[in-house]
């Protein structure tokens, strides 16, 4: 009899390849991040595609995008590669090495760190396991288990007093550069004239960051009130504009990485900036561990350049 192969899952490697690709929009860009050729990352993704029997991505001379399909499989590859990583740190055991351990959102992980992470890693020695443990700061609650050596997060949330600020928060409209085009019209217009676009949004309450109203308050309010589109996290708001669907309120740092891609294109007439801080803060386990502190000094380096 046949072996039945319909239940054999994609492995890792081409599955992170395929997230690489989704957040950089670029084969050469998920290259880089990964340490391996561009040939290798088409392959991985042809071989998905084909896995699959959908295509994932529209390629151009100007790099790729998600179709409406892969958009659908990257929201469910992103979150269970998160949560693969979340698992990951809390079975494994302490070793003799130096490790340290970081509390951030996930959007945190996926945006500033993930990018980073070779960087730090060559800094604090191969040797040294970073690992990360996943938390909503809204639901103001940190992981008890592995405990955090580190947390990253805004400074008006929950966390040690001590803080190291990184960069001030500062948000500004972005969308892909065919949403842009398409309604060129209106966005070349003032706020006022935006109410027919479509406004992507986390579906998380806020505790203190920024929001649609807060950009309002400054850049002037669409009449009437535009359309909303909730989405579960920041992640998937983000890749839903990437992917053509709408508007999608974009942090400074965040949203680097698709700015320099060219797969969203920012709007507007400059950032708004708030008094928030996006900070790094050592726990008191954090306090007594040498690496730790290490590891928030880089990470300031890597994060606190000159902001455009």
């Amino acid at each position: 009899m046949a072996k039945d192969d319909s239940y054999r899952l994609p492995t890792t490697t081409v599955l992170t390849a395929f997230d690489c690709a989704a957040r950089q929009g670029s084969f050469a860009g998920a290259a880089k991040e990964l340490g391996i050729s561009q040939p290798a990352v088409s392959r991985h993704i042809a071989s998905l595609e084909t896995r699959l029997g959908i295509r994932l991505f529209e390629r151009s001379r100007n790099g790729v995008r998600l179709t409406e399909d892969g958009q659908r499989y990257h929201e469910k590859i992103a979150a269970g590669l998160g949560l693969i990583q979340t698992a990951t740190s809390e079975v494994v055991q302490p070793s003799a090495r130096e490790q340290v351990m970081v509390a951030c959102s996930q959007s945190a992980s996926h945006y500033l760190l993930m990018p980073r992470r070779s960087a730090l890693q060559e800094v604090l020695g191969e040797e040294t396991r970073i690992g990360t443990a996943i938390f909503n700061s809204y639901a103001r609650n940190l992981p008890l288990d592995p405990v955090p050596d580190v947390v990253l997060d805004w400074d008006r949330v929950i966390g040690p007093k001590e803080r190291t600020a990184f960069f001030r928060e500062a948000v500004r409209p972005v969308c892909s550069p065919e949403y842009a085009a398409a309604h060129e019209e209106a966005l070349s217009g003032p706020v006022s004239g935006w109410s027919g676009l479509a406004f992507l949004e986390p579906g998380l309450p806020s505790n203190g960051w920024a929001s649609w109203e807060d950009w309002f308050l400054a850049a002037g309010h669409p009449e009437p009130r535009p359309r909303f589109i909730g989405f579960d996290n920041y992640i998937y708001s983000l890749e839903a504009a990437a992917s053509g669907q709408g508007i999608a309120l974009g942090w400074r740092r965040f949203v680097d990485g698709h700015l320099e891609s060219g797969a969203l294109v920012a709007l507007g007439d400059g950032y708004v900036e708030r008094d928030n801080h996006f900070c790094g803060m050592l726990t008191e386990q954090g306090r007594l561990r040498p690496i730790a502190g290490a590891y928030l000094s880089q990470l300031k380096r890597l994060l606190s350049a000159p902001e455009g």
